[in-house]
């Protein structure tokens, strides 16, 4: 007799679980999208993009964090090199526009044997240009 009540309450139950949910769901795309990562402005975070794209193996979006035309030898490691993991060190800061760090990547090699498989430190240079964008200037296993 009662019987209906427990099956209406679990439905409705149900439903608002579901109406809280969408109602989330839909508060938050509109976040998510404003909040989609923007270019770094400061030189560690525009470095940690450009890793963060090595390891994705994502060369046209982590190119877009360096300075100039690309050729070999200019410490680009993406392509080239698999690396699977990063970790920035310290920065060391030769003039007020000029920053570089020393990282640590675990790589697979490279396509030419330049660089060995296991960990290595590479040191990155970026520059920051007249406009307050800072960008990667060069790559090395050598500051």
């Amino acid at each position: 007799m009662n019987h209906s009540r427990p099956g209406r309450a679990a439905s409705l139950a149900v439903a608002a679980a579901l109406c809280v949910l969408l109602a989330a769901c839909q508060g938050s795309a509109p976040a998510a999208t404003a909040s989609a990562s923007p270019t770094p402005t400061d030189a560690r975070g525009v470095l940690d993009a450009y890793l963060r794209a090595l390891v994705a193996g994502d060369c046209q979006s982590g190119r877009t964090l360096w300075s100039g035309a690309h050729t070999t030898g200019d410490g680009d490691l993406c392509g080239d090199a698999t690396v699977s993991v990063y970790r920035i060190g310290d920065a060391a800061t030769p003039t007020p526009t000029e920053t570089v760090y020393a990282t640590t990547l675990t790589t697979g090699g490279s396509r030419d044997g330049s660089v060995s498989a296991g960990q290595v430190t590479w040191f990155y240079t970026l520059d920051q240009k007249p406009d307050g964008r800072w960008l990667i200037h060069a790559g090395g296993s050598g500051p």
